[in-house]
């Protein structure tokens, strides 16, 4: 029989491990949140990218509103697109990294998500031909683990969460295309999450240009400030 003082550790294992690192997430959503509305401040962010079509398709956009926005890219995803890339870089926008294989940090040992950490930001830095070597951090699913929390710690990098969810990636009965705009409208200051890969679904592709549309008339009307994850973060 287990003894009580093994699951007692166990217990203390396990919170170290996921539950320290699930509340760091959560307060700093909370205060995300807070300095969001703050600044009346709109920010949009693009993860698991680039894609082909999707991608410059919301640049296009981005540039007609003159608004610039946080793109979280995957790096499996920029091999065969470094020229969108450097497209992202070069219209003023901010490139972040979700890591390489979009690893769930509680799934897989630390080392192996570590070493994804680092293949996202070489792929970055392949693709601009640069070696800058750490880029801010969106952990898939918002999971992270406390060695990978370590890590990033030890890096000084930049951690990002968001306060909105578009629901751009929920079942299709519910997914709704003015969710962020809606929300962002009562909050008055909002990091919206939205996605940019590429689906072969026509319907998937028009609701997030239709989520980025939105969201930018609702700041306009709002007299909200778009703006990059960066700038949110240096707003007093």
């Amino acid at each position: 029989m287990i003894s009580a003082a093994l699951l007692i550790l166990a217990f203390i294992a396990v919170f170290l491990y996921i539950g320290v690192p699930w509340i760091y997430g959560r307060c700093s959503r909370i205060l995300l949140r807070l300095r969001a509305v703050k600044a009346r401040a709109l920010v949009l962010t693009l993860d698991d990218g680039p894609g082909n079509k999707l991608t410059p398709e919301i640049m296009d956009l981005l540039d007609k509103n003159n608004a610039k926005a946080s793109f979280f890219l995957l790096g499996r995803n920029i091999v065969g697109r470094e020229a969108i890339v450097r497209q992202i870089a070069e219209r003023g926008h901010e490139i972040c990294s979700h890591g390489y294989d979009h690893l769930h940090c509680w799934k897989v040992s630390p080392f192996r998500a570590i070493s994804d950490i680092k293949r996202g930001w070489e792929a970055i830095d392949k693709a601009l031909g640069e070696k800058r070597r750490v880029y801010p951090y969106r952990p898939p699913g918002g999971k992270l683990s406390l060695i990978c929390l370590f890590y990033l710690w030890f890096h000084r990098v930049p951690i990002v969460y968001w306060t909105l969810d578009s629901s751009d990636t929920w079942a299709a009965e519910i997914r709704d295309s003015q969710r962020s705009a809606t929300l962002a409208a009562k909050t008055g200051g909002a990091v919206v999450l939205a996605h940019d890969f590429d689906r072969e679904d026509d319907d998937w592709d028009r609701m997030e240009i239709d989520i980025v549309d939105s969201s930018l008339a609702v700041a306009r009307e709002k007299r909200m400030k778009v703006m990059p994850l960066s700038e949110l973060m240096v707003v007093k």
